[in-house]
């Protein structure tokens, strides 16, 4: 596993949060909505952890698994990762338009909708589908002697 190529897609996301939350904070002219990258750097790890397992699972030439393994063991772990990484993308997009709707609804200064908790719970599923997803991926690349 490439180690290095995770660790920079990780550190670049996590770099441009920061940043999108600096420039933020300076056109809006308020130091006070630095407050959010307690909330959008936790998020970013798993999305650079989904992407990377994406793309891994996308290539066609890429052994997910290590040759030495079982391969009805290798089929059965390899959708359980494709369903692990699909919820987690369908999570992800329900997550962002509930949020999208949540904010939408909370400028007109209607009351609190259902689209607060449609998004926290979406998001929330992503986070546990894209661990789940990492658990299968690490499990299948070790090597049992």
């Amino acid at each position: 596993m490439k180690i290095k190529l995770l660790i920079g897609i990780i550190a670049v996301i996590v770099v441009f949060v920061i940043a999108a939350a600096i420039v933020n904070a300076a056109i809006l002219g308020n130091l006070t909505y630095l407050y959010t990258l307690a909330f959008r750097i936790p998020l970013a790890i798993p999305l650079a952890v989904w992407i990377y397992l994406v793309w891994m699972f996308r290539k066609k030439k890429t052994n997910l698994f290590h040759d030495q393994m079982e391969p009805k063991l290798a089929e059965r772990r390899y959708k359980m990762l494709k369903t692990f990484l699909l919820v987690a993308g369908i999570s992800l997009a329900v997550g962002i338009v509930g949020g999208i709707l949540h904010g939408v609804l909370y400028a007109l200064e209607i009351e609190e909708s259902v689209f607060f908790y449609i998004w926290f719970v979406g998001l929330c599923v992503f986070v546990i589908a894209t661990i789940g997803g990492l658990v299968i991926f690490l499990k299948g690349r070790r090597k049992t002697t």
